[in-house]
Parts: C-alpha cells; sequence; structure tokens
C-alpha cells in the first residue's frame, strides 16, 4: 500500500514538473518514495505537497549552484521571493511564481496559520543563507583559504542553506497534529539537530569535489584549521574528516533522544523529523538536493 502511495505521489509531482521546466525529474520518483516510506500515515495530498515544496527547494539550490550565476541576479531574485512571502506581491519569474503557488497550497492547511511565522521564516532563512554561501565563493575564489568564515558562523547558515528546515517546518504545517504549535522549541531544537546532521553529512560527502570548484565546506574550514597548527595536508584532512563524523554521530544521538521523548500529541512529528534525518544521512542523498548527486 504504501508503494502504492508513493507511486501516486510521484505521478502528481511529475504532472506538476510538466509546467515546471526547471525541476529535475530524475530526483522525482525516488525522492517521492522516500517521503512516502518514512511516514505511510501521512495522507496523499500532504506528500505531495512535501514532495513539491521540497523539490522547488532543490531548484533553487541548483540556481545557487550554478556555475554561472552572478550575485546580483541571485540577490534580486531572493529579493522577489521574501516580498512574495512577506508583502504579498507578485513574482517576477517561473521559479518565485512556483514559490506562490506552494505558499497558497499550505495555506489551506489548519497548521498554516498559527506556524505562517515559522514556515515563511524558514524560507527567507534560506534564501538568505544560501546568498551567504554565494557571496562566501567568491571571496574565497578571489582571496584563498583566509576568506573561509569560521566554522560555527558557516554553520549557523549551512545547517538552513540544506534546506532541511525549510522541508521540516512544510511537514509540520501538513501534519495534523493540532498539538505541534505548542510544542515549537521542543521540535526546533530536533529540527536543528537534524538540520546539522544532514548539512555535516553533506559536506563529509562532497568536500572532495567542493574544494576543486572553490565551495566553502565543514571539512575544508576544519583542515584550513588544523594545517595552522603544522600537520600535513593528508593528516589535516583525516582529522577534519573525524571531526565532522564525530559531530553527524553527536547530533543524530540528540534526534534520537529528543524524538524518543516525544512532546506532541501523536509523537508524529518529532518521528518524521528523526526518521526523514537518518535516511538523508546514511541512506538517501536525494533528499539533500544538492548538484553533487546529480
Amino acid at each position: 500500500m504504501t508503494d502504492e502511495i508513493a507511486a501516486e505521489v510521484a505521478a502528481e509531482a511529475l504532472t506538476w514538473a510538466a509546467d515546471h521546466p526547471y525541476i529535475d525529474t530524475v530526483r522525482i520518483t525516488p525522492l517521492a518514495y522516500l517521503l512516502t516510506r518514512a511516514a505511510p500515515f501521512e495522507t496523499t495530498p500532504a506528500l505531495s505537497l512535501q514532495t513539491r515544496t521540497t523539490l522547488w527547494i532543490f531548484a533553487i539550490d541548483d540556481l545557487f549552484d550554478h556555475p554561472n550565476a552572478e550575485l546580483p541576479d541571485l540577490q534580486r531574485f531572493s529579493a522577489d521571493c521574501r516580498g512574495i512571502l512577506t508583502r504579498d506581491l507578485p513574482g517576477s519569474g517561473p521559479l518565485s511564481n512556483c514559490l506562490t503557488g506552494l505558499r497558497h497550497e499550505l495555506a489551506g492547511y489548519p497548521l498554516f496559520a498559527p506556524l505562517q511565522h515559522l514556515w515563511t521564516s524558514a524560507i527567507t532563512t534560506l534564501l538568505r543563507s544560501m546568498l551567504d554561501e554565494a557571496t562566501w565563493r567568491e571571496d574565497l575564489r578571489r582571496l584563498g583559504p583566509s576568506a573561509l568564515p569560521p566554522l560555527t558562523r558557516y554553520l549557523r547558515s549551512a545547517r538552513h542553506s540544506i534546506g532541511a528546515p525549510a522541508h521540516m517546518r512544510t511537514v509540520l504545517v501538513t501534519t495534523p497534529d493540532p498539538s505541534t504549535p505548542h510544542h515549537l522549541p521542543h521540535l526546533l531544537r530536533l529540527e536543528r539537530h537534524a538540520s546539522l546532521a544532514v548539512r555535516l553529512a553533506n559536506d563529509l560527502r562532497t568536500h572532495e569535489r567542493e574544494a576543486t570548484e572553490g565551495n566553502v565546506n565543514a571539512v575544508s574550514i576544519l583542515t584550513q584549521t588544523a594545517r595552522a597548527g603544522d600537520l600535513s595536508p593528508a593528516a589535516a584532512l583525516e582529522r577534519a574528516r573525524s571531526a565532522v563524523r564525530r559531530e553527524i554521530k553527536h547530533h543524530l544521538q540528540h534526534c534520537a533522544e529528543l524524538s524518543q521523548n516525544a512532546v506532541t500529541a501523536t509523537g508524529d512529528p518529532e518521528g518524521l523529523s528523526r526518521i526523514r534525518c537518518g535516511s538523508s544521512v546514511w541512506l538517501t542523498p536525494c533528499f539533500l538536493g544538492c548538484s553533487a548527486y546529480t
């Protein structure tokens, strides 16, 4: 039954993608199956909306990661999306107009009203964090390793730019647990650990490619710090990788603890965050939405 629902979700997303040519259709089926198998109790419309919103996040990640992307163009796109979310302005292009449609669908869920500020913040912070990374990329290419941000500053943006908070808050809106608005501190702690685990796992997988492309990455930051202590390049890299592995384990442990101590009425919001985080870290790079996997 679960696979039948996943197939229906994938079919709906493929039909939707036909009108949105910037969506990478290769991602649709594996994403639909991942999200459905992690939440067989969700309704098909909710899974469809979660899938399509995540595909939109993947699409803007592709936009920001494109080798020919210019920072002023990315800034204009971000401002366009913020105008849609905060002032109900019309979008000026197909990718921003898609956000309008997704937001309109979300507004039909009972939990959208009490969680609207949270969801809007996730999308605007996602865009701002992607701009941070684009700026760091330009600085790194121009100035070299001295332009790398401190790890704590990088992760403050990178846990959002990976897309996990925006995805997870879409899940909170579309999962029918009326107690959710009353337990946001607990759920946001879980979100923080889950998004950091996803980000660090992504960085561990992709650091070689990103170093070649001139992108900022947690492994490159830690490697540069270790090299300042007179370690050889190989030893510095291994120290950085080990540190990232420890941090992933740390955040996954916190995810498990927070989800086991569920405070919502159904426990579904906590369970979904943990399961989807674990799947994305260890099993399926599709959830990450990064060009490195396509």
